[in-house]
C-alpha cells in the first residue's frame, strides 16, 4: 500500500522569472513549497494570499 507524503511544513515563496526553471513553473508568484522542496499550491499574487492558503491547507478538518 502506497502512503501519500502529508507534508509537515510548508512556506511561502516568491518566484522570479529567473527561478521558474529551479521549480518547473511557467508563472511567476507566490507559491506554497513543503519541506521536501515541492510546490504544492500557487501561484499568488500576495504573499497574504500563499499565507491564508497555507493556513488553510494546514488546518485540520473537522467532520461537521
Amino acid at each position: 500500500m502506497l502512503s501519500m507524503h502529508i507534508p509537515e511544513d510548508l512556506i511561502a515563496v516568491h518566484v522570479p522569472t529567473e527561478d521558474l526553471g529551479d521549480y518547473n513553473l511557467t508563472q511567476t508568484g507566490w507559491y506554497a513549497v513543503d519541506d521536501g522542496g515541492k510546490v504544492v499550491l500557487g501561484p499568488f499574487e500576495s504573499l497574504a494570499q500563499c499565507d491564508r492558503a497555507i493556513r488553510e491547507r494546514l488546518q485540520p478538518t473537522t467532520g461537521v
